[in-house]
């Protein structure tokens, strides 16, 4: 049995099967780092963490959703980040020129918008994540970045699935490494030197 999808799904999966000896592979979610020194080539950084965090609409276990980003590129970052992610099309992932299709269902924008609030509520500040309107069905939701974050948020100890990244800010590199390690979901990690 192979299995992708959430922790208590691949935990019924493997209680089911592991009685019978049937062999598993379970991949059981992410929150995924993507460390950003302060060495980075700019545009590349920018480039990796907007593909990263928000291709296939951010709806993969492997996706960056945690950006831990050195306090020197930090600001730069930020604001380059949000100016290209303005700039990214969200409509029918069949239309020429869109960068970025709907989430899955209605019941994934709840819950995307659900951590976004809890994400404003432990202090964080949102930049996009707001409802896009197009003229063929399904779910938009504009990417969104979640600033001034640490560690023990919420935002970055659970997977939200979808289009929402955070950022993390540290001091150095030895942070970025501690932050980076400092999740129950071991699955990918990038860096940007």
């Amino acid at each position: 049995v192979s299995f992708t999808g959430s922790v208590p799904t691949g935990e019924r999966i493997l209680a089911t099967a592991t009685p019978q000896r049937t062999r598993v592979q379970l991949e059981m979610g992410g929150k995924n780092p993507l460390v950003v020194l302060d060495d980075a080539d700019l545009d590349v950084a920018v480039d990796v963490a907007l593909q990263g965090a928000f291709g296939s609409t951010g709806q993969r276990c492997t996706a960056s959703s945690r950006l831990v980003v050195t306090r020197g590129i930090h600001d730069r970052f930020v604001a380059a980040l949000t100016d290209r992610m303005r700039a990214w099309r969200v409509d029918d992932a069949r239309a020429a020129g869109t960068h970025m299709g709907p989430v899955v269902d209605a019941g994934q924008l709840a819950q995307d918008e659900r951590y976004l609030t809890v994400a404003r509520d432990e202090g964080g500040e949102v930049i996009g994540g707001d409802r896009v309107e197009r003229a063929a069905d399904g779910h938009y939701l504009a990417p969104a970045l979640v600033v001034g974050t640490n560690s023990t948020m919420t935002v970055n100890r659970e997977e939200v699935f979808g289009p929402v990244a955070s950022v993390i800010e540290v001091a150095d590199y030895d942070e970025a490494l501690a932050v980076a390690n400092d999740t129950e979901f071991g699955l990918s990690s990038g860096i940007v030197t």
